[in-house]
This record gives C-alpha cells, structure tokens and sequence, in this order.
C-alpha cells in the first residue's frame, strides 16, 4: 500500500510544475479575494470563485470550438483560435500486450489512421507567456469530437 501511494505521489511531482488548475490559482489569490456583504467583508470561497468563472469559460469554449471564431483574451494575454491541420503520418504505432507477453520482448503494430486532419487548440500569446499551454477541458473536447 505504501509503495503504491509513493509511486502515485513521485508521478504527481513528475507534472507539478507543468500545469496549474483553477483550484491552484484560487489557492495563490484566496487572500486578496475579499467580498463586500451587509455583515462586512469577508474572503471568498472556492464555490463562489468556481460559480464566476465559470460562465467565462462556457463563454471561451463557445465562441472557440462552436462559432469557430478568434477569442481575444484579456490583459493582452494574445488570442485562442481552433486549427485543422493534416495528419503529417499514416498510421499510429500501438504496443501488443499478448504478443509482447508471449514471445517476451516488445511487439508493436500498425494502426491506420483514418481521418485526414486533427483539430488543435492555437494559443497566439505574446513572447512573455511562450512557456505557458492551454490545456483544454473535457466539455472543450467533446463540442470539438462533435463537430467532425
């Protein structure tokens, strides 16, 4: 059990630094999140920091994947657009489980692939942000599947 929990533990730390979630940026700005009530002031939860960004992000994911449109992102932090782009190989390589088992060395195979194109998510940003990546949602996905 403890060998388990350490492995999922290292593999976390293999990607800590690559992506931040909502859930850590609203950690790092909680402090300075302060809301105005009839009782006095008080620090906003995640729900509520959840409840408002949210409709922002429909809104992204709206006009990206189904208007199909360039979405200009505030704060001059450039703009995200959807592109089709030709699949430059003709087939994806996958690994043979049974066969890799019996004959004990790795098998892999050939998978054709079947559509022509794929769609990525472009971020043009300015030449400050060029490390960071968008990392679409789930619901970003599936309006994008849909669509082809």
């Amino acid at each position: 059990m403890k060998t388990r929990h350490k492995q999922s533990n290292q593999t976390y730390k293999k990607y800590k630094d690559k992506y931040v979630s909502l859930k850590d940026i609203y950690n790092s700005i909680k402090d300075s999140l302060r809301i105005e009530g009839q009782r006095g002031e008080r620090s906003m939860s995640y729900a509520e920091y959840y409840s408002i960004l949210e409709p922002f992000l429909d809104e992204t994911i709206n006009v990206i994947a189904e208007q199909q449109e360039v979405f200009k992102l505030p704060l001059k932090l450039g703009s995200v657009y959807v592109k089709r782009l030709p699949h430059t190989r003709p087939f994806h390589v996958r690994l043979d489980v049974e066969a890799s088992q019996e004959k004990k060395e790795v098998v892999l195979y050939k998978v054709p692939i079947l559509d022509e194109e794929y769609t990525k998510v472009m971020w043009d940003r300015p030449y400050k942000y060029n490390s960071y990546k968008i990392l679409p949602l789930r619901r970003f996905k599936d309006i994008i599947k849909k669509q082809q």
